[in-house]
């Protein structure tokens, strides 16, 4: 007989899954974990079904810790029934839930404070140096270290220059699937950068930059490839939403406290995807004001090859 869990939040993009479902047939589980685990639904998409609090546009959260890769395997098929998504011994009532929404994000003009923001950024910078960040893109002994290093020199620094977005494409996706892990570093750095550097572009008249999803999911798990894509595409979870928007508005205090509750994410992706941010925030500060602080950052990052 089923276990039955109830859901507290649905994510917009996991909604819209569930609406749109053809069948009572959603899709497929992928992994899983005592806390959590991830769909893949028929039309490509990712879900993320956990206990954790934490709001994004592809979860749905749940009340009450159980052990859910005990109730749910890795390719079990996942239903919608009656108002109930099934999965392995799992029925989640989706009665009475909240929802959260992400919006696009995307700024076109920068708040007079953004001009300070290169001040908190060096403070960010100079407090990643005092925390773990073992086996993270930080830790010169990590499989990405050096590959995020080369990335900076041949693909973040030239991207200063208006014209170099095929190059800085180029230069990405060779760090895409770059270290160890259920998302490699490489990818979270990238995820980081391209949350931040996308919300802002059109702030100094760029536009977005996007890889190609065919070619992202050929260079690393399937995943860790929509993460990224999601990361891209500015569909965010609300920790990172938070930390975007700090520095929209050009507020430093709050920008180093946004990063110091998403450094704790995971075993590294935390310190990753802040390091992604960290970089694009400097280099946009770079663009809008004719400077070159992003060499200091990443030399304060111990990034620079």
């Amino acid at each position: 007989m089923p276990i039955k869990l109830r859901a507290n939040c649905v994510g917009s993009l996991a909604a819209q899954a569930l609406t749109d479902a053809k069948s009572e047939i959603i899709g497929q589980v992928v992994n899983t974990f005592p806390n959590s685990f991830y769909v893949k639904t028929l039309n490509g998409e990712l879900l993320f079904v956990t206990y954790h609090p934490l709001k994004s546009p592809i979860t749905v959260n749940l009340d009450y810790p159980s052990s859910l890769d005990q109730l749910v395997k890795p390719l079990d098929q996942v239903c919608l029934r009656g108002g109930e998504i099934c999965a392995g011994q799992a029925s989640i009532d989706l009665q009475a839930v909240s929802s959260y929404q992400s919006e696009s994000g995307q700024v076109s003009r920068f708040s007079s404070d953004f001009a300070r923001i290169a001040g908190s950024l060096r403070i960010v910078s100079f407090l990643l140096k005092i925390i773990d960040t073992s086996q993270s893109v930080l830790d010169p002994r990590s499989l990405a270290h050096g590959g995020i290093a080369h990335f900076i020199d041949d693909g973040i620094l030239p991207f200063r220059l208006p014209g170099m977005e095929r190059h800085f494409c180029e230069a990405a996706l060779e760090i895409v699937g770059l270290g160890s892990g259920f998302t490699p570093s490489g990818d979270d750095t990238l995820g980081g950068f391209l949350a931040a550097y996308n919300s802002l572009a059109p702030a100094i008249g760029r536009s977005s930059v996007v890889l190609d999803f065919t070619t992202l999911q050929r260079r690393t798990s399937w995943i860790s490839a929509r993460l990224l894509d999601y990361m891209q595409r500015l569909i965010l979870d609300e920790k990172v939403r938070t930390l975007v928007d700090s520095a929209t508005r050009g507020d430093g205090d709050a920008l180093i406290i946004a990063l110091e509750t998403l450094l704790p994410r995971g075993h590294t992706s935390g310190v990753d995807i802040s390091t992604g941010t960290i970089l694009a925030l400097s280099l946009l500060h770079d663009i809008a004001f004719e400077e070159q602080e992003t060499e200091s950052i990443a030399a304060s990052l111990g990034l620079s090859s």
